[in-house]
């Protein structure tokens, strides 16, 4: 009885924890928009005042070498965030996103919506945007600013404003 005592306070002692701590590296720049158009119609102005010709979905469904892509089509139309309850149950929120991306995808631009179909929030904190551009890889201030000026000019557009996506509680709903 001793020995197995001895035992076990040898193993807890020799016991230790790892704490992992990261910070998300975030290199895109971010866009809040407030308008009151349906997306599809939003992208159709975009379009017409920015020159980005966005399309449907996070991705397309063929990849660089004209094969299918072997994944969900949700996964591939939407950008699906998943939030577990306090009952560890797992919920699926579906957000609406469109993309224009050059052949080699030195610039990528998406558009996302903030509400999911199911009526979720993406970004809480930011709940009066009712979309959000994201320009992933570099783009400079000069060319940001410019995007931003053509949006303005869409005449149902209430707001644009530029958004520091490291400030957010829920940055991480933005990773892909």
């Amino acid at each position: 009885m001793l020995i197995s005592n001895l035992l076990l306070k040898i193993v807890s002692i020799t016991k230790k924890h790892l704490f992992l701590d990261f910070e998300l590296e975030l290199d895109f720049s971010l866009i809040g928009i407030s308008s009151p158009l349906r997306d599809y119609r939003l992208c159709h102005f975009m379009s017409k005042n920015t020159g980005l010709i966005f399309e449907r979905g996070k991705e397309n469904y063929i990849d660089h070498k004209g094969y299918l892509k072997d994944k969900d089509k949700d996964e591939m139309d939407y950008h699906i965030v998943f939030e577990k309850t306090k009952q560890k149950k797992t919920t699926k929120y579906h957000y609406g996103i469109y993309r224009y991306c050059d052949e080699n995808f030195e610039f990528e631009y998406y558009l996302i919506s903030n509400r999911s179909m199911e009526g979720n929030i993406l970004l809480p904190e930011l709940p009066n945007f009712d979309y959000f551009l994201m320009v992933k890889h570099y783009i400079n201030q000069e060319d940001l600013s410019l995007i931003m000026d053509d949006i303005k000019r869409i005449n149902e557009v209430l707001l644009v404003k530029e958004l520091d996506p490291t400030s957010l509680k829920s940055k991480e709903n933005l990773i892909f």
